[in-house]
């Protein structure tokens, strides 16, 4: 089975896997030998990820590998979050699967590391396959996509890989894996021009949200061809991902821990597997009600709040779902991107003022409104009518709003240093009163990254506060 296959096989929609039992994976077996990475890809959540670094005991290695095995699994691949080659022992590791009988052990790397001395090592080990991820077929790209100018040392290592297949006589498989963007989709040619001859396939795939942890990658990095309004996932029910930790996790790009569903230090892989953290998401799948979960952003495109299935065992990362280190990537390339508008508002009653402000920013770019909070508003304003909650259930589903998020005081400051916003965008009403002082702060701390301030015309006959007066008066 070429590799093609193989990767149909995994995507394959197999509904009698649908269940709460579901067979042991004989394939899909994934064990995070560390979480440690040497390259910063623009659309990968390692740059953002606040989880510890580590490596897996290889105690726990072993006794993983021999009970999955004992289960019926015969494939696995040695990574996950992390890069295989920083693993001194990989070689140890190759071997280890080998002699317990696994049929298929394969690596999946960024090539850096990959030295004629490692190659040699793991490839006598018994390697079946090597896949040097390459995310853009040239250097200017390639260094933007990866974060680093590797370039050509892959390039090499490349080489060297094929040279000690012929020289060893071992019948392992080179693949080149391309993870698309909507800055390399056309660069697909290329990659057959210049790595002719060195890989038995060359497979692309569409960048995606990395399991949910990167959203904006839907709005900054998605493929201009990739159209699909919602993504169908088998990983509850046909594979296996065991961290660095020695958790079992639904999700092989698990970087903050989110999706854990037991603890392999203290149960059997058989009782993870089939136990009620992991019932209890395949539930979630099979009713489509994801909702809270990183697993809703990764299949239906959002961007909101998620919490862990099992809290102590996940890593707190306030700073996950901030884009501004991707689109600071791309502005400092010069490349086109969505920019980002930030509109502050009570919203308390709903009026035309507040549609000119939001119709204003959604011609500039993606729209965040910064809903202040009921404590925010009484600083400086009677009680809100509607609480926060419910203001933002309106907002939500206004058109134009693509994000909500909370302003906790009526300082912009925090807000905008936390998202640095390309822009943000309030009436002139602000240059008096209240939040005059409020709007000259903001000016100077958008400066600091050059965002820009836009001030539509104040929208005159309409006030919030003028709707309560009269309301209060008709009481």
């Amino acid at each position: 089975m070429d590799l093609q296959e193989r990767v149909f096989l995994k995507k394959a929609d197999r509904n009698e896997l649908y269940s709460l039992e579901p067979p042991f994976p004989y394939t899909n077996f994934l064990l995070e030998l560390s979480n440690a990475c040497n390259h910063k890809c623009l659309f990968c959540a390692h740059q953002k990820m606040k989880r510890k670094v580590g490596r897996m005991n290889p105690e726990m290695a072993e006794s993983v590998l021999r009970q999955a095995y004992e289960l019926g699994t015969r494939e696995v691949g040695l990574y996950a979050t992390g890069e295989p080659f920083i693993v001194p022992e990989l070689a140890q590791y190759v071997k280890m699967a080998k002699d317990i009988g696994y049929t298929y052990v394969y690596l999946t790397s960024n090539g850096a590391l990959a030295t004629p001395e490692r190659i040699r090592e793991v490839v006598d080990a018994g390697i079946d396959s090597i896949k040097f991820s390459i995310n853009a077929p040239e250097r200017k790209m390639y260094e933007f996509i990866h974060g680093r100018d590797d370039f050509d040392t892959v390039f090499e290592h490349l080489v060297y890989l094929n040279q000690y297949r012929k020289e060893s006589g071992r019948n392992y498989k080179i693949y080149i894996t391309g993870i698309l963007t909507r800055y390399t989709e056309h660069m697909r040619d290329d990659y057959f021009k210049i790595f002719d001859g060195l890989a038995d396939q060359i497979v692309f795939k569409d960048v995606y949200n990395q399991g949910g942890y990167m959203p904006e990658i839907d709005y900054l990095l998605r493929c201009t061809h990739d159209t699909e309004v919602m993504r169908r996932c088998n990983l509850p029910f046909d594979a296996l991902c065991v961290t660095c930790e020695g958790y079992l996790s639904v999700e092989n790009a698990d970087f903050e821990n989110m999706l854990i569903v037991a603890d392999l230090n203290k149960v059997s892989l058989k009782e993870g597997w089939y136990g009620e953290k992991m019932k209890e998401i395949r539930q979630k799948f099979m009713d489509d009600k994801l909702e809270g979960t990183v697993c809703a952003g990764c299949v239906h495109h959002r961007q909101e709040p998620a919490e862990p299935l099992m809290p102590e065992y996940a890593t707190e990362n306030d700073d996950l779902f901030l884009d501004w280190p991707v689109r600071e990537r791309i502005r400092a390339a010069g490349l086109p991107y969505t920019k980002l508008v930030y509109v502050p508002m009570a919203a308390d009653i709903i009026h035309p003022g507040h549609i000119n402000i939001l119709k204003t920013a959604a011609s500039l770019g993606r729209v965040m409104v910064g809903l202040f909070s009921d404590e925010a508003i009484r600083t400086y304003k009677p009680e809100p009518y509607m609480n926060y909650e419910q203001r933002k259930i309106v907002l939500e589903n206004l058109k134009g709003v693509d994000v909500v998020v909370m302003q906790e005081t009526k300082d912009y400051e925090p807000n905008l240093r936390r998202f640095k916003p390309d822009y943000m965008v309030h009436g002139t009403d602000w240059r008096e009163g209240p939040l005059a002082q409020v709007r000259q702060k903001a000016f100077d701390v958008m400066a600091e990254w050059g965002g820009e301030i836009v001030e539509p015309e104040y929208t005159q006959g309409v006030s919030s506060s003028e709707f309560k007066k009269k309301v209060r008066d008709a009481e």
